[in-house]
């Protein structure tokens, strides 16, 4: 699996529904030191960074997320303290292909830190599967490849942007790779892979540097759609399945902490490694016990494991080079979680350095 922007698949999403009202995550004020940014914190950190002397013109953020405390501060807090409140952000120069890594004193409102961090690459950014399925289609090779398999509509072709991964030395800059699919006048294009044909884009300049041409596959002739329109009539429904709660929730949310019975954790949404909990501890006759201070998905790959030379570098690292926390779609109740299920937001900076607020995905 692989998870982008344009994936509409549920199970990007977070699958932690918690049984609460809770209030929205838009504004809300930082009542404990492992809180995620707010919409205000996003804002100020961008405005610090952008307020620099010499900060890049044309730059996207990969993330701007919350500077975790030291571990015993967070353990140590407590209510009605003042705490550190530091944000973290990655930061691309799009012209010179350049990576910086930045701390934010929210509070004093300046910067930590700003430093470039040579030789690497940040996740692939949402705009980018855009600018790929142009640069793709603008190049004369690839043209010349579907015109082949008898295909003169490009408009009916959706290039799927990958992230590059092995790829030859000599091929060096941003890269993405693109994938062809023949969509024709369905949605489902997944179906109908245009095997044999594989680009490399080098992002920065904006050039196809290398098309990879393996010979015709026959395409699939049928479109893979799923709808009534597509296959006919859909089977009939199952019998509704109806959950209550008549004495109310089971656990209560103070703030981001949950209290299920003797369990206290907290939670957050990180941007690339998607739901966290933190400060995971029981209640021991009165004393609470440290259990786990921090549980999340540090990196998550999925290998394909093709030997075929268009295959085998597929290897999608989901929790890595993907932002699957920034990435998650919206849950549906009925469909993702029971009727009686309440849903909670998060919010992220988006490439731009703006605040996107994500409905319902925890």
């Amino acid at each position: 699996m692989k998870i982008k922007k344009i994936c509409p698949v549920s199970v990007c999403c977070q699958l932690i529904v918690f049984f609460v009202l809770s209030a929205s995550t838009l504004f809300a004020e930082a009542i404990h030191p492992l809180d995620p940014l707010d919409a205000s914190e996003i804002e100020s950190a961008v405005k610090i960074l952008r307020a620099m002397p010499n900060f890049p013109k044309e730059v996207l953020f990969s993330t701007v997320q919350l500077n975790e405390p030291p571990k015993a501060e967070a353990w140590n807090y407590k209510a009605g303290t003042t705490f550190r409140r530091e944000a973290f952000a990655i930061v691309m120069d799009r012209t010179r292909n350049k990576t910086f890594e930045s701390l934010i004193d929210l509070r004093g409102k300046k910067i930590i830190s700003w430093k470039e961090i040579a030789d690497v690459q940040p996740l692939i950014f949402d705009r980018e599967y855009e600018d790929l399925r142009r640069i793709v289609k603008a190049d004369a090779r690839w043209q010349a490849a579907m015109k082949k398999r008898g295909i003169t509509e490009f408009d009916k072709v959706e290039v799927d942007g990958w992230a590059v991964g092995q790829v030859d030395p000599k091929f060096t800059g941003r890269l993405m790779r693109g994938l062809s699919y023949f969509k024709g006048d369905g949605d489902n294009y997944y179906g109908r892979p245009i095997e044999g044909v594989v680009a490399i884009v080098d992002i920065t300049r904006g050039a196809v540097v290398d098309l990879t041409d393996t010979g015709v596959v026959p395409i699939a002739e049928k479109g893979q759609d799923f709808s009534e329109k597509a296959i006919g009539k859909l089977r009939e429904k199952p019998k509704p399945l109806v959950i209550t709660q008549p004495d109310g929730a089971g656990y209560t949310l103070r703030g981001n902490e949950v209290v299920w019975q003797k369990w206290h954790f907290r939670y957050t949404m990180h941007p690339r490694e998607g739901i966290v909990l933190h400060t995971v501890a029981y209640d021991d006759d009165g004393k609470l016990r440290p259990i786990l201070y921090r549980a999340a998905l540090s990196e998550m790959v999925v290998p394909y494991g093709d030997p075929d030379a268009n295959w085998r570098w597929r290897a999608a690292f989901d929790v890595g080079e993907y932002n699957i926390g920034r990435n998650s779609y919206p849950l549906a109740k009925n469909l993702d979680a029971p009727e009686n299920a309440q849903l909670l937001d998060a919010v992220f900076a988006d490439d731009e350095g703006e605040v996107s607020e994500r409905k319902g995905i925890l």
